[in-house]
């Protein structure tokens, strides 16, 4: 039988990033926080976790830490039923990864019937929407919004909807580095908008349409409104949802350097197939959110 303390200290020093940092919220020494997962590791015979910095969790651990997020949802959501007046029974939490995209425009809409029903808290963890699916695969999240078509092993995937992207700048801008159309020298020298590291989006769209796969000038934005805000300045130009520059390709502010050349990301969400009825009834919401704010294009 698993030690529930056990795997409760598990997840607060990966979701912590360190065991000092699990020390303090669990009220304890690092003493006892590196004790309770020695004693973990030592019932399984193996490691759950890899001493770098910040921790991360083996294979095994990864494992451990999608069962207990699993347990404590379904643990919450018994208590709740046995005791429906109690009122110390408080909110439920989940973890949740999301893609800065969704997050700044569909998504907390989607949610928004889920949070006025249910007595729900979203720990809402951000990635870039090909990378997702990492936190969930890490134990991080019970949930994610991604780009992968395919269900992981022990969970569900529901195609939400696709994103539209728009590659835009200001005329001005367009006039200053695009004068001679969009080419490799053109894109060579043009201040691009990155979000991160991990986004290869843009870099993929300038290999697909143009075969251009060299250095270019890029800023890195890590918000969706930035990236607005710094095109609509002038100072850049980028790939943008259609959802987020209506107004601003109808007024003329932006335009659209290859009207013939969306790009359309399909969103997926994955969950672990559990008995949760607030998990289903999140997946259920989105799914049918997702028809009614994302393009359902065939995929």
């Amino acid at each position: 039988m698993l030690d529930s303390k056990q795997l409760h200290t598990l997840a607060v020093v990966v979701d912590c990033g360190g065991f000092d940092k699990a020390a303090q919220q669990l009220c304890v020494t690092q003493s006892a926080v590196s004790q309770r997962i020695r004693q973990l590791e030592d019932s399984l015979g193996q490691p759950v976790l890899l001493r770098v910095t910040p921790p991360q969790p083996t294979a095994a651990g990864r494992r451990l830490l999608q069962h207990y997020r699993q347990l404590a949802l379904m643990e919450s959501e018994l208590l709740q039923t046995l005791r429906p007046d109690d009122n110390a029974q408080a909110f439920t939490t989940l973890a949740v990864g999301v893609n800065a995209d969704s997050l700044a425009t569909w998504f907390l809409p989607a949610i928004d019937a889920v949070l006025r029903t249910q007595r729900l808290l979203l720990d809402v963890v951000v990635d870039d929407q090909d990378h997702t699916q990492t936190l969930m695969q890490q134990g991080h999240v019970i949930g994610c919004v991604s780009t992968r078509a395919q269900a992981f092993q022990g969970g569900e995937c529901r195609y939400l909807g696709t994103m539209r992207y728009r590659c835009l700048a200001t005329p001005q801008y367009r006039a200053r580095y695009f004068s001679d159309g969009l080419n490799a020298a053109t894109l060579a020298r043009a201040p691009a908008v990155l979000f991160s590291g991990k986004d290869d989006l843009h870099g993929e769209y300038l290999a697909q349409h143009f075969g251009f796969t060299q250095p270019f000038p890029s800023f890195t934005l890590p918000a969706p409104h930035a990236f607005v805000d710094i095109t609509l300045a002038g100072h850049a130009y980028s790939l943008l949802p259609e959802m987020m520059v209506g107004e601003a390709l109808a007024s003329g502010a932006l335009v659209d350097l290859l009207p013939t050349q969306p790009v359309d990301l399909a969103l997926y969400w994955h969950h672990w197939r559990v008995e949760s009825v607030l998990a289903r009834q999140l997946a259920d919401t989105l799914a049918a959110c997702g028809q009614r704010w994302l393009r359902q294009d065939a995929v």
